[in-house]
């Protein structure tokens, strides 16, 4: 008897002791920091990307979640992996929390959570939502429903510039018959087209049609948009955990095996590091590279999972004499050699990935088979260990183990040729405001990864050896520095490298902090050195490899004046040198102001800054605010100024409009680009607009 009432009461004081800390939580904390957990998704991108580092392939999946945020009081371990600021033991933390004391009440309970910090809780609210949770089976799911219980959205843009690049001008015939690549199939405008439907957590569906700038539109052998995609993804479905149909995408463990999905950046990594692996979800961003095609399934119960996948794709190649030399992976078809290369090739991908998740531990198994219809075989020097042959496979091990402030985890790799791939982290946590990782590579110089995508210096998983050693330190509630240093070495002949054994450094070091409630700041510096060759015009300057060492600096101070005013400084500083070169340099100070009144029905911002470097090499970013599911991170140089002016407003419940107009002018040249892509004059103006229809 005694057992059964401890039992019985064992549940309901957890519940209790849940209502008094969160009672505790709200009167101790001021009502500015409780509304205060949220981070502007601008902010959100622009502290986490470096230079030439970020890619808008990386944040086009996270611009889809931002926008279509989960449930956090359903979410599952495979949801939460695929924020790459979480780490193994915060994501343990919070599952753990919701499992022993239910459903968050909403969003401030999560600083009861061990571990996620005032930051971390300020990202997440990018991508969750704290909703009650509805008892399974409670709502019938009838097929016939869907179009009446789902919500669809239409997203609807246009690009236009005021200029004409080399490209759009008009050549006599016997001038195209010569050059037939001098001019673009079609015109200037891009536009593309995005549909979504969602019911519930369980069905999402939709399709994506683009046309990039130049090409053919119903003409040159396009039947419509030169880009079309479409995908199902469905959950809980029978037995079924996950269901995609048409273009999906792919992570398993660190990404050795098959990953079509982003990969950590050297800044990122230090939050997410071992927490990657997440599975199956859809492809609906505009990305013409890193996606598989046909269908994939996932079965789970008691913690083992069982995922088969396979794909189908049309692919752009490089041809020559009937072999792949290179496969094109920009997705541009402006010129008939582009149009020539459209789906050259077909690749099939076939695998399965076998698993078992504990609280605290993982383990996984991954298998991948790759066929192309043709032959590959890289021509270039620097290409001699890459994969050849027209059959690849791969198989590795991914584990996984958390034990209290320790996180380990790794992938082990091999292809079908006995080359390995390896990745191992070592996560400790001795306080909660400091974190200390610890991440090893070994990709072999001919390891066959056709869909692998990893954690690295370089673009591929192969070639490359490194350590990674960084820390995450909050020496006061208002004070976050990170800082990282990494060591990498090529066993081969890359490219602009002849020689084998080439070796660089990496060091990073970022201080975010405070001055009071209306106002923080941002340092951050970077070096990085590497090896290259003599440049081929200056080898009577310099013989062997030259070390090439970059200077980056940023400072960044951001000032609410008022409810509806934030004000942003941002300056920019850049030196690159090499023995065969000399020392360049440059600089960037930037302005910017954004407008959002209480109501919230519209809101503007505007920005601009000078900019001043020596060449292309002291080229330097500048984060500008774009538009949904786009990122804007252009690069400047040479002497000029540049601005824009971006605007949003809520028309109605159902219609949305942005609109956003750059401007960049240079003041030492009379032409902008070269090739196709020149453009005559000292500026360039460009119109952004974008219809967003809810119903």
């Amino acid at each position: 008897m005694n057992r059964e009432l401890s039992v019985l009461f064992a549940l309901p004081s957890a519940f209790l002791l849940k209502g008094l800390l969160i009672s505790v939580l709200l009167l101790s904390t001021p009502v500015d920091k409780l509304c205060a957990q949220t981070m502007k998704w601008e902010d959100f991108l622009e502290r986490l990307t470096v230079d030439e580092e970020t890619s808008a392939d990386q944040w086009d999946e996270l611009a889809e979640l931002h926008a279509h945020p989960f449930n956090l009081n359903t979410a599952t371990r495979e949801q939460l992996e695929q924020l790459p600021f979480l780490s193994p033991v915060q994501i343990s933390h919070i599952l753990t929390y919701l499992h022993t004391y239910g459903p968050l009440r909403d969003f401030s309970e999560l600083q009861l959570v061990a571990g996620v910090d005032y930051e971390t809780r300020a990202m997440l609210s990018l991508f969750v939502v704290c909703r009650p949770v509805e008892e399974k089976g409670a709502v019938p799911f009838p097929w016939r429903e869907v179009l009446r219980h789902g919500r669809q959205e239409a997203v609807a843009r246009v690009d236009i510039p005021f200029y004409y690049r080399k490209g759009y001008y008009t050549y006599p015939p016997e001038v195209l018959q010569r050059y037939p690549n001098r001019r673009y199939l079609g015109s200037r405008f891009y536009h593309s087209l995005r549909y979504r439907l969602a019911s519930g957590e369980r069905l999402t569906a939709g399709f994506t049609l683009e046309n990039d700038a130049g090409e053919p539109f119903f003409a040159a052998g396009n039947k419509g948009y030169d880009y079309a995609s479409a995908y199902v993804l469905l959950h809980d479905v029978g037995p079924l955990h996950t269901v995609a149909l048409g273009d999906y995408r792919l992570r398993f463990g660190q990404g050795l095996v098959v990953n079509t999905r982003f990969a950590s950046g050297k800044q990122t990594v230090m939050d997410g590091a071992g927490s990657r692996g997440e599975g199956i979800t859809r492809h609906a961003s505009t990305s013409e590279q890193d996606y598989l095609r046909g269908l994939a399934v996932d079965w789970q119960k008691g913690g083992w999972g069982l995922a088969a996948f396979y794909s189908f794709r049309r692919q752009d190649a490089t041809l020559k004499h009937g072999f792949i030399t290179a496969l094109k992976t920009d997705g541009l078809h402006r010129t008939r050699s582009e149009m020539e290369k459209k789906h050259d090739v077909h690749n099939q991908l076939t695998g399965i990935h076998l698993s078992y998740d504990a609280v605290r531990w993982h383990i996984g198994l991954t298998g991948v088979y790759t066929v192309f219809d043709k032959v590959l075989k890289p021509q270039f020097y620097y290409q001699q260990h890459d994969p050849r042959g027209r059959q690849f496979a791969a198989v590795g091990a991914d584990y996984r183990l958390d034990l209290h402030r320790w996180s380990f985890a790794g992938e082990t790799a091999v292809s079908g040729n006995g080359a390995v791939a390896a990745l191992h982290t070592l996560a400790y946590r001795p306080l909660t405001a400091l974190h200390l990782l610890l991440l090893h590579r070994h990709y072999a110089k001919d390891y066959e990864g056709i869909f692998a995508r990893s954690f690295g210096e370089g673009n591929q998983v192969r070639n490359e050896d490194g350590l990674y050693a960084g820390l995450e330190w909050l020496p006061g509630r208002d004070l976050k520095l990170t800082a990282y240093t990494d060591w990498f070495r090529f066993p081969a002949p890359r490219y602009r490298v002849s020689f084998p054994r080439s070796k660089g450094t990496e060091a990073f070091v970022q201080l975010v902090g405070k001055c009071g409630k209306k106002s923080d700041w941002l340092l951050r510096y970077r070096y990085k050195q590497r090896e290259r060759d003599v440049l081929a015009d200056r080898k009577e300057s310099a013989e062997g490899p030259v070390t090439v060492r970059r200077h980056t600096g940023k400072g960044q101070w951001r000032w609410q004046a008022t409810s509806a005013c934030l004000l942003k400084t941002t300056l920019d500083y850049v030196q690159n040198g090499a023995s065969d070169k000399g020392n360049e340099q440059g600089y960037q100070l930037t302005q910017a102001i954004d407008l959002k009144p209480s109501a919230g029905e519209w809101e503007c911002e505007a920005g601009g800054g000078y900019f001043h470097t020596d060449g292309y090499d002291t080229r330097i970013y500048a984060y500008e605010r774009g538009l949904l599911y786009t990122y804007s991170f252009p690069a400047y140089e040479g002497e000029g100024v540049h601005g824009y002016l971006w605007g949003r407003y809520d028309i109605n419940s159902l219609l949305t409009v942005i609109v956003k107009y750059v401007y960049t002018g240079y003041f030492d040249r009379d032409r902008i680009g070269s090739g196709t892509q020149e453009i005559e004059g000292r500026n360039k103006q460009d119109l952004y607009v974008q219809l967003k229809v809810t119903f």
